[in-house]
């Protein structure tokens, strides 16, 4: 029967506009396996800083999601949390919560580069966030609540895989590019989208050979592919970033001088202003002044 519906299938799918590139079958990977877990209230799990990345989905109830780079998060009923790998996560349940947990290994390889659309808006900006979060489509919560039904198929490896690639699937369709960004923040990688790479990565390096390096190509290839994509230089587009950062903190009410130089790493008073000057047309002291007076 399977070799008959192959012969009469007539989708020709390398021309899907859904899934452009060949899609490697969820057999492929590594390793895939989904948990159904039920916490009372102030029970909770440790997640270790492994190889495994992990998409906890909270059906019900809710986790307070605590991270040392960041401030703990609460993931509420029919939310979805993605974790990084190599950086450990604690939970701790708020009411009787129900989650089901997805781990993998490293990236969705089995979807190679179909779940980060490479067109994305220019000025695409995504928030960097240790744990980013998505609200669960009811489609996508229908398929978990169903998932466990046959407890015979539990330990049923394929069974995960193909689940796995059902799931992927509903998110490339039902979630935007910059949703696909923001919540597989941590997994893109520059042979994906050099341009989301980048938005997500760049605060997490020092300067530019760090940036470099985080991309895993030399400093001159680097360059060149960054003047591809933004045509701009790198440390000139690093620095533009984060004046749009100081205005944006001093927009949302933040009127001391000395706390905006403590967070982004000025030692003098001078070259914060030079800064300032340079890259938003006013000094310090003026830009608080305006947005006061608006």
């Amino acid at each position: 029967m399977e070799a008959a519906l192959k012969e009469n299938c007539p989708a020709d799918c390398s021309s899907c506009p859904t899934f452009p590139a060949p899609f490697r079958r969820i057999g492929d990977s590594t390793y895939c396996r989904f948990a159904e877990v039920k916490y009372r209230s102030g029970e909770g799990v440790c997640f270790p800083g492994d190889r495994m990345v992990r998409i906890v989905f909270v059906l019900s109830g809710a986790l307070m999601i605590d991270h040392a780079k960041d401030t703990p998060r609460m993931v509420t009923s029919m939310q979805c949390v993605c974790l990084a790998r190599g950086e450990r996560y604690e939970a701790t349940a708020h009411d009787e919560t129900h989650v089901v947990v997805l781990s993998l290994i490293h990236r969705i390889e089995f979807c190679e580069q179909d779940i980060f659309d490479k067109v994305m808006p220019y000025d695409t900006a995504v928030p960097t966030e240790a744990a980013p979060t998505l609200t669960v489509h009811p489609s996508i919560a229908a398929l978990l609540g169903e998932m466990f039904a046959v407890r015979e198929l539990y330990d049923c490896a394929r069974y995960h895989k193909m689940k796995a690639a059902e799931l992927f699937m509903m998110i490339k369709v039902l979630y935007s590019p910059t949703e696909h960004a923001y919540f597989f923040q941590s997994m893109i990688q520059p042979q994906d989208n050099f341009r989301v790479f980048v938005c997500n990565n760049y605060d997490k390096a020092q300067g530019v050979t760090e940036l470099a390096a985080l991309a895993g190509m030399s400093l001159s290839v680097f360059k060149r592919r960054f003047a591809e994509h933004f045509n701009d230089s790198v440390y000139h587009w690093m620095m533009r970033q984060k004046a749009m950062k100081i205005f944006s903190d001093i927009r949302d009410g933040e009127d001391s001088t000395k706390a905006l130089m403590d967070k982004y790493g000025f030692k003098h008073y001078t070259q914060f202003s030079r800064f300032c000057k340079n890259y938003l047309q006013a000094t310090p002291a003026q830009l608080i002044a305006s947005i006061k007076e608006g």
